[in-house]
């Protein structure tokens, strides 16, 4: 029974890693467009099913009263005379370069995370010079067009904050020769990923117009990850409506999506990073669009005669539990741990803050890890001794059970009265050994995702060669190690079953080594200090304890 277990569980993994590599491979990559083939953004499809939250609307471009136009792909030579002033904002943990150009988000680097390349982070990617982040859009081409392109006059030019000046403004106005007056609001707080954004739009002269106006995100917000295990983990455009997460595939969206009803946030986000616009005042719906081929979301504004007044919140950082949980909006959704581990998420929650407790004392992911490991095992002592208990019965009382199914081969209902005696007689319980094995398979799952999705372990060193937790261990040690301690307690573990059920079983730790080579380290470290634990518990129960 319990051989059965193990190998449904490492069948079971198996196919949920493949499956993984499977959709990776069979999907690819977004397309991307060839240079010289520009086409404009198209409204032709509604996105599928899976994209649009109860209480969304999803309203093709030609189907919409005022629909939110593109400014003009030509324009009269410099149309927009003045100087573009780059405005500096440190506040510690992040790094803005905002252009007076718009009032927009040019780049926003992270000092304390490096991309692969050993590059500081930057989770704007706009290679292509689309739409600029944090840009205001209208329904008409000619507003548009000035309310990205019109130079703003920027209150200051730099702000760096501190311990000791913890708060800066930067505020953008504009008074345009039309009569289109915006103002444009910033609040920075120190080491805080938060931002406070304001937007007052006045077009008294244009009150026949009726103007409507959006702040958009995109496009590519969130910062490229390279990652050999980012490939169940979706990046993308996401939107939180009416109490469900709503991932927006580039290949799904062929139409604007307005997401109406209880908005909570419209963002992008990868395996770490996200970044997301969060509606508080004068907010009428969330939308999804693409440009080019680019993924967009923004905010659609309520508009009265043209003119708007709208407050919302600005969150660009890492997606870390704790830090997430403590800002509210339900941002701590832009974590996900994947479909078959959202199942398991009240219990992937706590074990990233014992995680990060035993960080508090050791200083080290990795110790963390082994120390979270010893807590486990121990709080499972006493159903793990139960179940190597109950297969040491079993053991003993093997010749008995082959005698009787040799002696009651055609008669199974006097065979399983013949093995209940016997296993009475013995106090012995077939399944005893298969319960508390089952009930530490959910608290593995939990982990694995843990590990998997927690950004505390991205760059994360060890000890030696172990320089990032998040990944692969690069010369396969503790892979090797930990199939060679699985082969170790498959030797200590009593033989049960067939002889080809034993061979197979025998046959796992190979398939193990192969499968853990490119899981990250910290989980293979997990696995490894639980196989030395059981085996030292596998070793006192069958060659120390009398009982």
């Amino acid at each position: 029974m319990e051989n059965r277990l193990l190998l449904a569980f490492v069948l079971s993994l198996a196919v949920f890693v493949g499956w993984g590599y499977f959709l990776a491979e069979i999907q690819g990559p977004p397309p991307v467009q060839e240079p010289g083939m520009e086409e404009p953004s198209k409204s032709a499809q509604a996105p599928s099913p899976k994209s649009t939250a109860p209480g969304s609307t999803v309203i093709p471009q030609s189907e919409s009263s005022q629909p939110i136009a593109q400014a003009p792909a030509t324009a009269p030579a410099n149309p927009f005379p003045g100087e573009e002033v780059l405005i500096q904002v440190s506040t510690g943990k992040s790094h803005f370069v905002i252009s007076n150009r718009g009032g927009t988000l040019k780049q926003l680097e992270l000092p304390q995370f490096n991309n692969d390349e050993g590059n500081t982070i930057d989770l704007i990617d706009n290679p292509d010079h689309l739409t600029p982040a944090l840009a205001l859009k209208a329904n008409d081409p000619e507003i548009t067009a000035i309310l990205q392109n019109a130079h703003y006059e920027p209150s200051t030019t730099s702000i760096a904050l501190s311990e000791h000046s913890p708060e800066g403004k930067l505020t953008l106005t504009l008074n345009h020769s039309s009569g289109l007056q915006v103002t444009r609001t910033y609040v920075f707080r120190h080491n805080d990923y938060m931002v406070e954004m304001s937007t007052q739009i006045s077009a008294a002269s244009m009150a026949s117009r009726n103007l409507q106006y959006q702040v958009l995100l995109g496009p590519g917000m969130g910062g490229k990850i390279a990652s050999q295990t980012d490939y169940i983990v979706f990046s993308g455009a996401t939107v939180f409506a009416n109490n469900e997460r709503i991932e927006n595939p580039p290949e799904d969206i062929t139409n604007t999506a307005y997401f109406k009803g209880d908005l909570q946030w419209v963002a992008f986000q990868n395996k770490y990073f996200g970044s997301a616009l969060i509606p508080q005042q004068g907010t009428k719906s969330g939308v999804v669009f693409k440009e080019k081929d680019q993924s967009f979301v923004g905010l659609e504004l309520e508009s009265v005669q043209s003119a708007a007044s709208a407050q919302n919140f600005f969150y660009a950082g890492t997606k870390e539990l704790e830090i997430l949980e403590g800002k509210g909006h339900h941002l701590v959704r832009l974590i996900d741990y994947g479909w078959f581990g959202n199942k398991f998420a009240f219990l992937v929650k706590p074990l990233l803050k014992v995680l990060a407790f035993f960080h508090d004392l050791t200083g080290n992911y990795g110790w963390s890890i082994i120390f979270m490991t010893c807590v486990i095992k121990l709080l499972f002592f006493p159903l793990t001794h139960k179940s190597f208990k109950s297969m040491k019965g079993m053991q003993k009382v093997q010749p008995y059970v082959k005698i009787i199914q040799e002696r009651n081969k055609d008669d199974r209902k006097k065979m399983n009265e013949e093995m209940m005696e016997l296993y009475k007689k013995h106090k012995v319980n077939p399944v005893g050994g298969c319960l508390p094995m089952l009930l530490q398979i959910p608290v593995f799952i939990a982990l694995y995702h843990a590990l998997f999705f927690s950004i505390e372990l991205r760059g994360a060193p060890f000890m030696g060669w172990i320089t990032d937790l998040s990944v692969a261990d690069p010369f396969y040690v503790f892979p090797v190690v930990m199939g060679a301690t699985m082969f170790l307690q498959q030797k200590l573990t009593p033989s049960m079953g067939d002889p080809m059920q034993q061979k197979i079983m025998m046959f796992l730790p190979i398939v193990f080594t192969f499968l853990f080579l490119s899981f990250p380290s910290g989980l293979v470290i997990y696995w490894t200090v639980n196989n030395i634990l059981t085996i030292s518990q596998q070793y006192y129960i069958y060659h120390v304890a009398k009982d």
